[in-house]
């Protein structure tokens, strides 16, 4: 059961759930349907999908690793066919592939990454209108600050505002 307030599963908590042959698998069958179907159809396009798992369970270096993997799978896929275009334009377009996964990767990493840093309060919150502490699960109450440095990255630095100050101390807020 989830936390009151804490949103559940976030993106960075699927991914972890991603094992490697998830996408290893994944980048096999795109490879033996782009190769059965022949060089008339092609679907690297779909290379995305295991370079997006494998950058988001192992990292933007397995990522990347994939990226100049699949593209050199499918450029032996043309070469074997021999389709005419030449090995300069076969060349290009497997380069180009690479570098546009490449930088998939790093995308799908950064996106990740600020994911983890960010932690949402959501729901409804239990809060005392007097006292402005929180009830937990348990039953208990604790002070709002505590709570929410415990559920998110956010932390606390106390001051007063002007018209505390005045009321509080009067002698030294004019």
């Amino acid at each position: 059961m989830s936390r009151p307030g804490v949103r559940s599963r976030s993106l960075p908590d699927l991914a972890e759930s991603v094992r490697a042959w998830h996408w290893i698998g994944l980048a096999a069958a795109i490879l033996v349907v782009d190769y059965a179907s022949g060089p008339v159809i092609q679907f690297p396009i779909l290379f995305v999908v295991p370079v997006a798992l494998a950058t988001a369970s192992h990292g933007p270096g397995v990522g990347a690793l994939l990226a100049v993997v699949l593209p050199l799978v499918r450029l032996s896929f043309d070469l074997r066919w021999r389709t005419g275009a030449g090995w300069a334009l076969e060349w290009i377009d497997a380069l180009t592939d690479m570098i546009i996964l490449g930088g998939f990767a790093v995308l799908v990493d950064r996106v990740l990454r600020q994911q983890r840093e960010i932690q949402v309060l959501e729901g409804l919150l239990p809060i005392c209108s007097f006292c402005k502490r929180i009830r937990e699960e348990d039953g208990g109450w604790r002070q709002l600050e505590t709570y929410i440095a415990d559920h998110s990255g956010a932390r606390f630095s106390h001051t007063f505002c002007e018209e505390c100050g005045r009321q509080h101390y009067p002698e030294l807020v004019e």
